[in-house]
């Protein structure tokens, strides 16, 4: 929650099932995400990625086959909890608490002040072997927070790699769902990133 202007600390706490084999990391929610009370919009969803701007949601609506409700109800937080479950994935965000360029969203507009302790969490969920960042803001966080480096598939430097507790994990770097990433991404973009979450996030039989 913030609790004075410009200090954000993150509102939830990392979603990750017994089970779950795949971890998303983000970097922190809107500044409004982060308030108390919270200021969300009627179409905002309390739960990672729920800004009313925010594709990532439309997506895996889209890569599941799976309707989602995009209004700011416990129905809509549900239904994202089943859909993770449905996949094996766990979410979470690398951010604990920060101090932001007023009430900016960009990941560039944040000092960070502290993380969540990503080795810990990978040492309570041992069934996860892969983390999926959303960003590449993402990985030079994490890399800040481990004090260490990823090694990066040559064909693909989306497809990278990272010690954590002395085991290797993969890692899969996501075209970023936030809209001005997009627009970054030119002509084709929209398409190129749906791609890439179906490749990743295809249901698993």
């Amino acid at each position: 929650m913030t609790n004075e202007k410009g200090s954000s600390i993150h509102p939830y706490e990392p979603f990750i099932l017994k089970d779950a084999t795949r971890l998303i990391i983000g970097s922190i929610p809107p500044a409004r995400f982060c308030t108390n009370p919270k200021a969300l919009h009627e179409e905002d969803v309390d739960f990672y990625y729920g800004s009313d701007d925010n594709a990532f949601w439309r997506i895996m609506a889209d890569v599941s086959g799976i309707n989602l409700s995009f209004m700011n109800s416990q129905d809509a937080v549900a239904q994202r909890k089943r859909l993770l479950e449905s996949i094996g994935v766990g979410i979470m965000d690398i951010v604990k608490s920060c101090n932001r360029k007023g009430e900016s969203a960009l990941d560039t507009d944040l000092a960070i002040v502290e993380y969540f302790p990503l080795s810990q969490i990978l040492k309570e969920h041992p069934t996860v072997d892969t983390l999926i960042y959303t960003s590449t803001y993402v990985k030079s966080q994490v890399n800040t927070y481990l004090k260490s480096w990823h090694s990066i598939d040559p064909h693909n430097p989306r497809l990278q790699s990272v010690i954590i507790n002395g085991r290797r994990y993969k890692v899969v770097i996501l075209y970023s769902p936030s809209p001005t990433a997009l627009r970054g991404m030119g002509k084709g973009g929209a398409e190129k990133r749906m791609e890439q979450y179906k490749a990743i996030f295809k249901i698993r039989q």
